[in-house]
């Protein structure tokens, strides 16, 4: 017999308990097509009983808890086939050579999406993935969508320090003193959002690590993913960035990617890297 679960823990690995109990409360979660208002004493049972938000089903959440089901056969609702083998599901990763102009959120109602983007290349998707992480919509390149919930947390927690490097041109030559006040830190101004609110940090950024390519354009490597960080470094010293293209990140890069819109999973030497990442 599977062990059941509360039912807010099905949202643990992208909402807190008490924004969980909320989405409860609010209505919009459904168990087996049915709505459930009973934020904490509601269980529900994995790899059987089927979740939605917004009508939107929640894949792999078992699996974001680290639960394991192993060629266990169950009965299911009347909403779907009366019986099914079920395991538990393999995770997506891909990565996706993002053009300018794409907006890194999987909101349907939001145009110009990432997962409505990826779709016109024909990616379809077994499960529902995810960003790791954003880019906002000026930046192209890099950036990994992934169905595996541990990830996010792995590749964006400031204790991993994984390496983010970007290919940055602005609009006036570079000068050697700014090029190093970039790799000692530079103090901005960022917005950090928790749940209801948001507040104004003003802090300096950490060491970067940054190269000359041209009189106008440099490499930098960043640890930190403070919002539009490199933008607002770079306008403290009064350049102002024209563009900007993330080429790695955690060690992974766009080798084998064509173009602007291109996408592939990850090889095996790519998925050694996401290995290391979660082990750590």
């Amino acid at each position: 017999e599977i062990e059941k679960v509360r039912l807010n823990k099905v949202f643990k690995k992208t909402h807190s308990r008490r924004a969980a109990d909320k989405l409860i409360e609010s209505g919009r979660v459904k168990v087996n097509g049915k709505k459930v208002v009973n934020k904490g004493g509601y269980f529900v049972t994995p790899f059987v009983d089927i979740i939605s938000v917004d009508g939107v089903i929640v894949d792999g959440w078992e699996a974001m808890n680290n639960l394991v089901a192993n060629k266990i056969d169950v009965k299911l609702s009347s909403r779907s086939s009366p019986l099914r083998q079920t395991r538990m599901p393999q995770f997506e990763y891909i990565k996706y050579w993002k053009p300018t102009g794409i907006i890194c959120t999987t909101n349907p109602s939001i145009s110009s999406n990432i997962i409505d983007a990826l779709a016109q290349q024909g990616y379809k998707p077994t499960h529902r993935v995810y960003p790791v992480g954003r880019l906002d919509r000026d930046t192209s390149g890099l950036i990994l969508l992934t169905s595996d919930g541990r990830l996010p947390n792995s590749a964006l927690r400031m204790q991993k320090k994984q390496e983010k490097t970007y290919e940055v041109m602005v609009d006036k030559p570079l000068r050697e003193r700014d090029l190093q006040k970039l790799r000692n830190g530079v103090v901005i101004t960022t917005d950090i959002a928790r749940e209801n609110n948001s507040r104004s940090v003003t802090a300096l950024t950490l060491p970067a690590k940054v190269e000359l390519t041209q009189p106008k354009k440099m490499t930098m490597t960043i640890i930190e993913g403070r919002n539009r960080q490199i933008r607002k470094m770079t306008a403290a010293l009064n350049y102002r960035t024209l563009r900007l293209h993330r080429t790695k990140f955690m060690g992974i890069t766009l080798h084998k990617l064509r173009g602007p819109g291109d996408w592939a999973p990850l090889d095996s030497g790519e998925m050694k890297i996401v290995a290391r990442a979660l082990a750590k």
